[in-house]
C-alpha cells in the first residue's frame, strides 16, 4: 500500500489518479488553504488531514508515507502570469516541497506545473528546481505531456516531475501514449440549462468577430481565449462593455473532438459549437470530465459554480496521472 502525501492537493487529484489506477493507498494528509478546494477534498475524502499553510507545516509531525505530489503554484511560469518564476513569493513555495521531502524522505516525489516552466525564460529557475531535487537525493526525469496523447479529449500541456530515491535505484518511465478514442461530443450533457447558451446579441457579436461558413464547420470546436482590453472594440460592436466581460479571441480546433485547454474562470472555457444557434460554454461538469472525470466520480455538491471551474482549471487530468502512477509505482 502506497502511502501518500498531497500538497497543494486541489479537489484531490493524486488521490483519484490512484484510485482510477487501482493503486492501493492511504492519504495521510493534504495541505490546502483555498476553502473551496478543501471543502470538496473533506466532501470525497472524508477524514483525512488537512494540514493548512505548508510553509507553516512541522515535517516532524507528519506520519511517515511514501509518495509526495504536488501541483505546486503555476502562476509563477504560467503563459498568463508575469513569468516571474522562483522570484515570485508563490514559487518559492516550491522550497517547501524540498524542507518537507528532505526531512520525510518519501520514496517518490511527483511534481506537475504548467509547460511555461521549461521555457528558455525559466532556464535558471529549472535549473534551481532539479539541483534541489539531486541535493536531497532523487533521481528524476521530467517531460511536458499533453493529456490528449493519453486518452483526454483535451489539449492540456503541463510538465510532470518524476523522482525517486536514489538508493532505490529505479528506472523511472513515463507512460506510453496512447490512441484518443473519446471526444468531446461524448463528454457532453445532453440537456443543458439556457444560461450556458449565448444570448442573440452575443452570438451577433461571434458572427461580426468570425466569417460565418467558419462557424457553421461541423468540424470544428470553438475555444475562447479571453483578454482583458478594448473595450472601444465592444463599444463599436453596439455592446456595453460588460456585455461580454472581455475582449473575445475565438480560435478554431481543426482536430475534431479534442477541446483546448481548461481554464480556471468560467469565462475562459471553451464554447462547445453544436450549431450557430448553439454556442454555449461547457458546464463545470464538463469540464472535470475533460479532466478525467469520465464517469462523474466526483461529488462537487458542496462548492459552487464558480469554484467548480477554478478548481477544474487548476486541478489534475486524473486520467493521465492514473497512467503516470501506473506506469512510476508499479
Amino acid at each position: 500500500m502506497i502511502k501518500i502525501f498531497e500538497m497543494f492537493s486541489g479537489y484531490g487529484g493524486a488521490s483519484f489518479a490512484l484510485k482510477k489506477a487501482g493503486i492501493k493507498y492511504k492519504n495521510i494528509g493534504f495541505s490546502e488553504i483555498y476553502q473551496a478546494a478543501i471543502k470538496c477534498f473533506n466532501t470525497n475524502f472524508p477524514h483525512v488531514k488537512n494540514f493548512g499553510d505548508c510553509s507553516k507545516i512541522n515535517p516532524n509531525e507528519l506520519e511517515d508515507f511514501d509518495l509526495l505530489t504536488a501541483g505546486f503554484p503555476c502562476q509563477p511560469f504560467s503563459e498568463a502570469g508575469k513569468h516571474k518564476g522562483i522570484n515570485d513569493t508563490r514559487g518559492t513555495l516550491f522550497y517547501d516541497i524540498i524542507r518537507i521531502a528532505e526531512i520525510k524522505k518519501p520514496k517518490y516525489m511527483v511534481l506537475e506545473n504548467v509547460k511555461g516552466l521549461t521555457f528558455s525564460n525559466h532556464t535558471n529557475t529549472l535549473k534551481t528546481i532539479t539541483d534541489e531535487i539531486n541535493r536531497i537525493g532523487y533521481n528524476f526525469k521530467y517531460r511536458v505531456l499533453n493529456s490528449r496523447d493519453y486518452g483526454t479529449p483535451q489539449s492540456r500541456e503541463r510538465v510532470v516531475f518524476l523522482c525517486a530515491q536514489k538508493s532505490l535505484n529505479k528506472v523511472i518511465k513515463f507512460p506510453e501514449k496512447t490512441p484518443l478514442n473519446l471526444f468531446l461530443k461524448d463528454l457532453t450533457l445532453k440537456d443543458v440549462p439556457k444560461e450556458f447558451y449565448l444570448k442573440p446579441s452575443h452570438r451577433k457579436f461571434v458572427k461580426d468577430l468570425f466569417p460565418t461558413k467558419d462557424l457553421l464547420n461541423q468540424d470544428h470546436i470553438i475555444s475562447v481565449a479571453i483578454r482583458n482590453k478594448n473595450r472601444a472594440k465592444h463599444q463599436s460592436k453596439g455592446l456595453k462593455y460588460g456585455a461580454f466581460p472581455v475582449e473575445l479571441h475565438l480560435r478554431f480546433n481543426r482536430d475534431y473532438g479534442v477541446s483546448y485547454a481548461v481554464k480556471s474562470s468560467r469565462h475562459e472555457y471553451m464554447i462547445s459549437d453544436m450549431n450557430l444557434n448553439g454556442i454555449r460554454y461547457l458546464t463545470p461538469e464538463e469540464c472535470f470530465r475533460l479532466m478525467g472525470f469520465f464517469n462523474d466520480e466526483i461529488d462537487l455538491s458542496s462548492i459552487s459554480k464558480t469554484a467548480k471551474y477554478k478548481l477544474a482549471g487548476n486541478g489534475w487530468d486524473i486520467n493521465l496521472f492514473s497512467q503516470i502512477f501506473s506506469s512510476f509505482l508499479t
